[in-house]
């Protein structure tokens, strides 16, 4: 084993070439030696190499190296770290042969030098660790480090061994060491070596596991210089005392095995556990170190081929199906964390049990009889049987009924009874599914065993008035032998009361508030007859009622009226109520009791009302909401919040009046002052009326309701400030047409207008002046479609600016636009593509004039409907076509040019009278002719194939044309016949690929 290569970084100082006694500065001799400054315990799996021990400092790049090749990176887990304790340590000297020196105060020595009385000395230091702290552990990381801390001679060539060897005893001396039993280390120092004194440290994970397997309790290092060297030159050097660091895991063990679901023992060869198709496998991991959580892996193999041996982890049940009935299979598991898989656990043993019982069990119960008889009660616990009918296999039944509730009772026997303890959850019908269990596990088959539930439990009302107060609880018997109800709080006891006539009613008192169960119950002669339990909500909210404002009633603002607040706990002395998002206070009177006045304001009404004990505590919070109607009408003009405004000086703007008061007929309104106007509303509980502003800024409507006994509500005053942009009207009115000019006339918004400042679709600003009527007048002619806008500002002779106004209004194309299905799939000459011709002017367009490229130009008729108008196109020549559009309308005007532009391959014309293209025809050998043409000019030959099937040459005829004929053999089928057309210059076409679609022939 070669040395570790971290030493210090820069050379020692020259160490003298010899030396006749150890330089007291160095290495002091041995009986005048004294005690080194204690060594620092590095952290638990770290080396700590300290400066002060060598004679250079270390560059932190080698501690980073030490500490790196020492600790690596930790997993998560519970693996401990630490340094074993060194139990004692001894050193030999030869020049004392018949003794040792055990536990010393001074520096561990090793190898040749000198003492002040020019005496020899030769040195071996031996090093005793205490194992037992790894006991039962792997060591996963091990090193032993130390620091050279004197050197005699530097330059002396020396080799510095470490071995294993037996115990330091009592009786070890220099004439009797201990002997060496494995050599660990040789590490060369002293000439050519490029640090002196240097560092020591080699790996123990090998040495110390051996030790472990071996039981050892402890180990003992050996420190000296090789043999050949040991009474050589001045090999002399002390030692920090060694630190062995180590990084240890205890394996997991495991307990208790056993299948599971029914449980089921280990089993043994002679009485091996019961297994089914799917078995859970169970043991439990133990794992000495905390923190870890080991996982368990299992083995299984049939007792007579160990060599199908096989392992698995069980989470949710193993398949076992593969072995046969009968078969005896053993299993083993196995604890892994993880560093370490723990040893494997003893063996257990299990025989394949495939068949379940053949019957399902039979079922009986006195209390609730099988069939359409009530039995029992509502809450009734029954008695019901369960029998194996003597088949010995059955050991235990599983039960489950129809809410989902299920279990499993085992038989007295094998092949006998159980007795299940099952109080109904369902009213009326229940179903309990029962089937028999073997002792594998294996279910036979279920018994639905269905019963009727006689309704026995009470009707029961609760009126709850609180926490602390008396509530009413009443009964109702729903059978007539009833003779007494009981009902019971939780922790509390039963009251009983008496039944007459069927009926019962009580006090009963809630502490809390909450959700509560009240427990019912119905008797006959004191023999309990039916029970359940109630879910009541108990709230100490106070009570809030008023016979004036509520859901039911809709007051008007100004009516007088009041709410009383009651009660819901005791010791009440006020209650905190928010109306209108103001909290305020009003006392309770003597009965706990307040009422509250109140005059009504228009709007909905939110009230929340508190109780206040007199500890000064506070109850649940109640709510309370109504509405009142305002007396007064409202006005609004929903048009002034349109963006960009619309309203102006002689726009006629509506303004909805409405009003909620009983006995409406109509409204009477003034607009700005004018004459009062009178409008019905007609049964409705609003009117739309129209006012036409003379002026910019505040204008106001005065409106009153008018009642059926003539009366008049108050006046409502509505004010609205109309927008001072100048109005802007167009000619013709409508949308604008690219190239048709529009004349846009703006009108005053303010008075005394002198110009206006306008654009077009944000364009440059432009100033006209206003004519003697405050009028002005400009022309546009749309360039583009779409959406446009005039924005204009009227200035004063003031200078006074008013609001800009943004008019839009939308331009319609003038063009014809075109689209086309075809599809670009290269066809050539020959095909025939269809396009569609449509325009915004629809109902001004008659007919459209087109041509395609060059051709002569044709007229097809407009659609009169107001869809796209179609026209066919044949392809007569390859590579770019344009087709030339234009419209022409009834007043004779023809639009610009539209220039449409499409390609065309050169791909084969293909047609079959028999078989159109993807349309079902012919069928089961009816032949059919294709005919290949076109494409594009020059054709010498057509080759085509049908499916992926075989290559055909065809030859065309001066005219560049060729047929085939093809008789499909089956009916209902498809198929793609690929042609492609060949030039005598040695070029191809693109491929035409023509669906054939097969039918019955009929």
């Amino acid at each position: 084993m070669s040395v570790a290569p971290w030493s210090p970084s820069e050379r020692p100082d020259p160490a003298p070439q010899r030396a006749s006694k150890i330089a007291p500065t160095d290495c002091a001799p041995l009986a005048t030696m004294t005690p080194s400054a204690s060594i620092e315990t590095p952290p638990r799996g770290r080396v700590q190499v300290h400066m002060r021990h060598f004679r250079a400092a270390i560059p932190l790049t080698i501690l980073a190296v030490v500490a790196a090749m020492v600790t690596t990176g930790s997993p998560a887990s519970a693996a401990d770290s630490f340094d074993v304790t060194l139990k004692s340590w001894a050193y030999l000297d030869s020049q004392n042969p018949d003794a040792k020196v055990v536990d010393a105060a001074v520096a561990p020595p090793v190898g040749t030098s000198r003492d002040e009385a020019d005496r020899t000395h030769i040195y071996r230091s031996y090093f005793t660790y205490d194992l037992t702290t790894l006991k039962g552990t792997v060591v996963h990381s091990s090193y032993l480090w130390t620091n050279e801390k004197t050197v005699v001679d530097c330059s002396a060539p020396a080799t510095i061994e470490v071995w294993r060897t037996r115990p330091v005893k009592s009786n070890t001396t220099w004439l009797r060491p201990p002997a060496e039993i494995e050599k660990l280390l040789t590490a060369k120092r002293g000439a050519g070596a490029a640090y002196c004194p240097g560092y020591l440290g080699f790996d123990m994970v090998a040495t110390l596991n051996a030790a472990l397997s071996r039981g050892e309790k402890s180990i003992t290092l050996e420190f000296r210089v090789a043999a050949d060297q040991e009474g050589v030159g001045w090999t002399g050097r002390t030692f920090d005392k060694p630190v062995l660091s180590v990084t240890v895991n205890h394996p997991p063990t495991v307990t208790d095995l056993k299948l599971k679901y029914p449980d089921r023992p280990c089993g043994t060869l002679a009485k091996p556990s019961p297994a089914a198709r799917n078995t859970v496998f169970s043991a439990t991991p133990s794992d000495a170190d905390e923190g870890d959580h080991p996982t368990v892996l299992y083995a299984i193999w049939p007792v007579d081929h160990p060599d199908q041996r096989r392992e698995f982890h069980d989470y949710y049940g193993t398949d076992l199906s593969q072995y046969a009935d009968g078969t005896v299979l053993a299993w083993q598991a196995q604890a892994s964390d993880y560093y370490d898989q723990g040893p494997w656990s003893r063996t257990c043993y299990l025989v394949m049990d495939l068949t379940a019982p053949a019957d399902p069990p039979k079922v009986s119960s006195r209390t609730y009889p099988e069939g359409d008889s009530p039995g029992g009660g509502t809450g009734i616990e029954g008695t019901f049987r369960f029998d194996g009918a003597g088949d010995r296999d059955v050991v235990a039944f599983t039960w489950r009924d129809s809410m989902g509730y299920s279990g499993q009772v085992p038989a007295r026997h094998p092949g006998g009874r159980a007795t299940l303890k099952y109080t109904p959850k369902l009213r009326l019908i229940t179903d309990l599914y029962v089937a028999s269990v073997d002792a594998a596990g294996n279910r036979g088959p279920e018994k639905n065993y269905r019963f009727r539930v006689a309704e026995t439990a009470p009707r029961v009302d609760v009126v709850v008035q609180g926490v602390g107060l008396p509530s009413t609880i009443t009964f109702i018997a729903s059978k007539p032998e009833t003779t007494a109800f009981g009902y019971q709080l939780k922790d509390g006891a039963e009251v009983r009361l008496p039944a007459v006539d069927g009926k019962a009613t009580g006090p009963v008192t809630f502490t809390t508030t909450g959700m509560i169960e009240v427990a019912v119950r119905s008797y006959a002669n004191n023999k309990l007859i039916g029970q359940e339990t109630l879910q009541v909500w108990v709230t100490d909210a106070p009570g809030i009622e008023s016979a004036e404002f509520n859901l039911d009633t809709d007051q008007v603002a100004g009516k007088v009226g009041s709410f009383r607040f009651t009660p819901h706990s005791n010791d009440v002395v006020a209650y905190e109520y928010n109306l209108d998002d103001e909290w305020k206070t009003i006392p309770a009177a003597d009965d706990d009791t307040a009422v509250l006045p109140w005059t009504a304001t228009p709007g909905w009404h939110s009230m929340v009302v508190r109780s206040v004990r007199a500890d000064g505590s506070t109850s649940m919070e109640a709510d309370y909401q109504f509405n009142i109607i305002d007396n007064r009408p409202t006005a609004y003009a929903n048009e002034l919040s349109i963006w960009p405004r619309r309203d102006g000086v002689g726009v006629p703007l509506s303004v909805e009046l409405q009003s909620r008061l009983p006995n409406l007929t109509g409204f009477v309104y003034r607009f700005d002052g004018g004459a009062e106007q009178t409008v019905p509303t007609g049964g409705d509980p609003y009117a739309l009326i129209t006012v036409t502003p003379t002026h910019a800024g505040d204008n106001t409507v005065v409106v009153q309701a008018l009642l059926s006994d003539g009366s008049r509500s108050p006046a409502t005053t509505y004010t609205f400030g109309i927008w001072s942009g100048p109005v802007v009207t167009q000619t013709p009115e409508g949308d604008g047409t690219v190239g048709r000019t529009v004349t846009f006339t703006f009108h005053p918004g303010l008075p005394d207008v002198a110009s206006y400042r306008y654009s077009f679709n944000s364009a440059d600003e432009e100033t006209i002046q206003a004519g003697p009527d405050g009028t002005a007048t400009v022309t546009y002619t749309p360039g583009s479609w779409g959406y446009n806008d005039v924005r204009v500002t009227s200035v004063g002779a003031d200078g006074t600016e008013s609001d800009l106004r943004i008019a839009p209004f939308s331009v319609r194309d003038n063009k014809v636009a075109v689209y086309s299905t075809y599809d670009w799939s290269r066809v050539g000459i020959g095909w025939t593509g269809y396009f569609y011709f449509s325009t915004q002017l629809f109902g001004e367009v008659t007919e459209y004039h087109y041509r395609v490229n060059d051709g002569p130009e044709q007229i097809l008729p407009a659609s009169a409907d107001g869809t796209a108008t179609r026209v066919a196109v044949p392809f007569e020549r390859n590579g770019t076509n344009t087709l030339h559009v234009q419209s022409l309308t009834a007043g004779g005007e023809l639009s610009p040019v539209t220039d449409y532009d499409f390609t065309v391959g050169d791909a084969p014309y293909v047609v079959s009278a028999q078989y159109p293209s993807g349309t079902w025809s012919g069928g089961a050998g009816v032949p059919g002719t294709f005919e290949f043409s076109g494409g594009t000019a020059g054709i010498v030959s057509f080759s085509w194939q049908i499916d992926d099937g075989p290559s055909t040459d065809v030859p065309a005829d001066s005219q560049g044309r060729a047929s085939i004929t093809y008789t499909p053999a089956q009916n209902f089928e498809t198929h793609t016949l690929s042609v492609t057309g060949h030039k005598a210059d040695g070029t191809h076409t693109d491929v035409t690929r023509y669906s054939i679609y097969v039918s019955n022939g009929t």
